[in-house]
């Protein structure tokens, strides 16, 4: 695992109010983070009011030192209609441990002012302006974090997820590897844009896996409720690209799982959740009780799986249902 500590969430507290949210890393897309990047390294590098195209806001960045070993970020926003009067200014801590959130503590204490002076127009102009930059508070607050290291976007997941979109929805699983760590199994799931939008920032997620032996195959289903929702995975060890034993070793190796939503209309996850690994001393188990046995072809692989399917009609049976395999 990399040698900082990783979020996919981070916790935004308004100073004046007491508001708070969570804000997670998968309601900024990739894109804009590639946007937003070279602007937020200009602004840390000591240029001032770096103007954020096409509006006229601005930043300006610096880093400061919040923990040995450890950096905090400090942003002032600004519009170039009212000058350089900051509008809002936050400052972002990292996360201290695995899976922590990031705290982003916000004072508006600017848009306060400029509103009661009349300078940002009437209250519906003075309100667009703080949910704009809102908006990009949240969308810097990303940015630098996956610059630093703090929030890494998976990568090379191009092709599972088009097979994935084609097929319509559903569960699949990928072996990724992050910039400097080991390689570890990701879980890609995908539904319906309105079904994903139901979900909530940081939905909850368990995840189960079970062994079956239909005569000299085994199959290793994995069984994950998002949400209210239930998906399924397959993991065959003797699949003809050589990754499903690989994918069984990994999985019962790492210490967390990964899971990216998508609602099929982008690349870009709409949520994103990390858990600690609940499964590894189980696969730990199966994997150790399929070495040295005999090998079995895709066909006998998809003749048992569906001899499964005909016992076994949905996710939670094949979890929940009494074992028919005569293990």
């Amino acid at each position: 695992m990399p040698d900082r500590a990783q979020t996919t969430v981070l916790s935004r507290l308004t100073l004046e109010s007491g508001d708070q949210e969570e804000v997670a890393q998968s309601t900024v897309a990739g894109s804009v983070v590639e946007t937003l990047t070279p602007l937020v390294q200009r602004a840390l590098a000591g240029e001032s009011s770096v103007t954020i195209p096409p509006t006229d806001y601005w930043i300006t960045a610096s880093e400061i030192p919040d923990r040995p070993s450890a950096d905090a970020l400090r942003v002032a926003f600004g519009t170039g209609s009212i000058g350089t009067l900051p509008i809002v200014e936050m400052t972002l801590r990292p996360p201290e441990d695995d899976g922590a959130p990031a705290m982003l503590m916000t004072s508006i204490g600017g848009w306060l002012q400029a509103m009661g002076s009349g300078l940002l127009g009437n209250r519906p102009d003075a309100d667009r302006v703080a949910h704009e930059i809102a908006d990009l508070e949240k969308c810097v607050a990303w940015t630098w974090l996956e610059m630093r290291g703090y929030g890494v976007r998976l990568q090379n997941l191009g092709s599972p997820l088009e097979v994935l979109f084609a097929a319509g929805g559903g569960m699949l699983t990928a072996i990724v590897q992050e910039p400097g760590a080991s390689h570890e199994v990701c879980f890609l799931v995908q539904n319906a844009p309105e079904a994903i939008r139901r979900l909530s920032d940081a939905p909850s997620v368990e995840v189960h896996a079970r062994l079956f032996k239909i005569g000299s195959v085994h199959l290793v289903p994995l069984v994950a409720r998002v949400g209210d929702t239930w998906y399924e995975s397959w993991i065959n060890a003797c699949s003809d690209d050589g990754k499903g034993f690989e994918e069984l070793e990994i999985l019962a190796a790492q210490d967390r799982m990964v899971f990216l939503i998508y609602d099929g209309t982008s690349f870009d996850p709409q949520r994103t959740v990390q858990l600690p690994n609940p499964l590894a001393d189980n696969l730990g188990q199966v994997r150790r009780g399929m070495e040295g046995v005999p090998t079995w072809t895709m066909e006998e692989f998809a003749d048992a799986r569906e001899e499964l399917y005909a016992a076994y009609p949905t996710p939670q049976d094949l979890i929940f249902g009494a074992d028919i395999s005569g293990q």
